[in-house]
């Protein structure tokens, strides 16, 4: 067997683990070389930190993998190992498929490929007791040429911790809010387990976005030392006032806003965010710079409500955004379309920055309708952000699609079309039905992606929680991956086609019938508008379909490797879901 000599310049850590994954998966067909001349050249041209573009060129007997950054390097390598045989379907290595004795050749290349989208993200909570799988989901991220890891939260040092901790006390994360019952020194074990994930994203190139809810830390206690106030005295001072929907306290967590009428106090929030991110700005690319988390608990004190929630929010986001412009030129920042601030700005605060992106985040998305389709709205209700009334909790009023939409084409005719925009979405957060039929038909999700240019959106970035990906077969992250590559490559069924042969070989066809039955009988049950608990008929028909679609999988019996115990498990999670809705 023919041994291929492999270079990669040594001051290009990404390419030289480009190298090793080569040498990993193709083991002695492949050894390092230190010179030039070698076999395969892996190149950057470092080009684009954000557009992704790759090819693998044969010339005078040798094969060039070129980039337009160290990460595009490494996509290359692992589609160079595609064509020949290599598969990459699911984290971890279950989800591999390696060929027992693949034939590698270095002629005849002459590929070029680039990026559909800029934006192809997944936000990942890790399980510190399985941090294996979160190291797994990144692997797999790069192998399918998603390029944006998102890890919500901040390091042991939080934003604001010279002002807020009291005692010895720290204040909760967002993320860490299943934790209040830890100690700090719990929590603090927690987070450095986590952190091992920003140097795990940083071996494949991957961009890095930090931060999110949670940069309020403090604020109020160095207000309050500016004006000889106790913590407590200066949180009282600077809680939301009128009818909110959380009454948090400042000290324990972040599910909370504060009057941002003064001045003083938004400076000083802006101030809080520069001085973290100069601290840390090794640790990201891009700074999720949202507020308080939790719906309707703005200020409603009579500063406050003259103004839409977003002016308040986008007056400190500039003050960053201008700081950071000079002293931390290399981050990007995030502004948020989400909650409160979907109330569109009176006056564009974004005009002349250009190390900003925008995220719209559609928390309540419906997939049976176009988010732009005026029938995707719940009758005879309308929210009002300005006056906390973003839900009907009572009556289960929610803004769906095109209550977002209106928010998003309000912003953009204050803040223009120039800037990026990524949806954040929510397609394998939990295991209700309005995301878990897509696990098993991706025309919902490819439709959306079809609508990006005519929508203006340049990318997704997908909330997950603890790394579970998609039961049972990966289809929507392994789909997803595919489609925010190449936008072209957006036939539906073909993708699953593909995917289940490879996993399923000769039951390939029933198992997609299956999925067939199981899709239909999920839209059956929707449209998700209102929960299932409200519609009990929608409940029984989902418990009564799921007995037939029980025999069905008996039916199919075992699937290679034990691929069976993905539909189980799905399968069980939608039982208990419809049983729970009719007790």
């Amino acid at each position: 067997m023919m041994t291929y000599s492999i270079y990669a310049p040594e001051n290009e850590p990404v390419l030289q683990f480009a190298c090793d994954e080569l040498i990993h998966y193709g083991g002695t067909a492949f050894r390092r070389s230190g010179n030039a001349e070698a076999d395969i050249v892996l190149h950057s041209e470092n080009a684009s930190k954000f557009q992704d573009s790759f090819s693998l060129k044969s010339r005078d007997g040798k094969l060039y993998i070129t980039g337009s950054n160290p990460r595009s390097v490494l996509f290359g390598v692992y589609e160079y190992l595609k064509k020949h045989g290599f598969a990459f379907l699911y984290p971890g290595k279950d989800g591999e498929i390696i060929p027992e004795k693949p034939d590698f050749h270095i002629n005849g290349f002459d590929l070029a490929e680039s990026a559909s989208r800029t934006f192809r993200g997944m936000a990942v909570a890790p399980d510190p007791d399985n941090l294996q799988e979160g190291y797994d989901l990144l692997r797999f991220m790069a192998q399918n040429k998603y390029n944006l890891f998102f890890m919500e939260g901040y390091d042991v040092d939080r934003p604001g911790d010279e002002y807020s901790v009291i005692d010895g006390v720290h204040p909760l994360q967002h993320v860490e809010y299943l934790l209040k019952d830890k100690t700090w020194a719990e929590r603090k074990a927690i987070a450095l387990k986590k952190q091992t994930m920003i140097a795990e994203a940083r071996k494949y190139g991957l961009l890095i976005e930090r931060g999110g809810h949670g940069w309020n830390y403090g604020v109020p206690e160095h207000y309050g030392r500016n004006h000889g106030l106790t913590p407590e005295q200066a949180r009282a001072e600077l809680k939301a006032k009128g009818k909110i929907n959380k009454e948090a306290e400042v000290a324990v967590s972040t599910w909370f806003q504060i009057c941002l009428a003064k001045e003083e106090v938004r400076e000083i929030y802006a101030d809080h965010i520069i001085s973290y991110l100069k601290k840390h700005r090794s640790e990201l690319d891009i700074a999720a710079i949202w507020l308080g988390d939790g719906y309707d608990n703005k200020c409603m004190c009579d500063e406050c409500i003259k103004h839409p929630f977003s002016d308040l929010y986008l007056d400190i986001f500039r003050r960053v955004a201008l700081r950071a412009k000079q002293e931390i030129p290399e981050i990007t920042l995030e502004c948020i379309m989400y909650f409160e601030t979907l109330e569109p700005p009176a006056r564009n605060w974004l005009e002349g920055l250009d190390n900003v992106i925008l995220n719209l985040a559609v928390w309540r998305h419906c997939y049976f309708h176009k988010l732009d389709d005026p029938a995707c709205r719940l009758p005879g209700w309308i929210p009002d952000y300005r006056h906390n009334r973003s839900h009907d909790a009572e009556h289960d009023k929610r803004i769906i699609n095109y209550d977002h939409y209106l928010a998003y084409e309000s912003w953009r005719k204050v803040v223009g079309n120039e800037l990026k925009c990524l949806l954040f979405n929510y397609i394998t957060l939990g295991k209700s039905p309005d995301r878990h039929f897509m696990s098993y038909d991706l025309t919902p999700l490819i439709d959306l992606f079809n609508d990006y240019d005519r929508l203006n959106f340049d990318g997704m970035v997908d909330c997950q929680v603890y790394c579970c990906w998609d039961t049972p077969a990966n289809l929507q992250l392994y789909g997803a991956g595919r489609v925010l590559w190449n936008k072209h490559d957006n036939d539906p069924d073909r993708i699953r086609q593909e995917l289940f042969s490879m996993l399923f070989g000769e039951k390939c066809d029933a198992v997609i019938n299956y999925c067939y039955h199981m899709n239909i009988l999920l839209r059956q049950c929707g449209p998700y508008h209102e929960s299932l608990n409200r519609t009990k008929e929608r409940a029984r028909r989902l418990a009564d379909g799921l007995i037939m679609l029980e025999q069905e999988l008996d039916s199919i019996g075992s699937l290679p490797h034990g691929r069976e115990a993905g539909f189980r498990a799905s399968l069980d999670s939608l039982k208990e879901t419809a049983q729970a809705c009719l007790k």
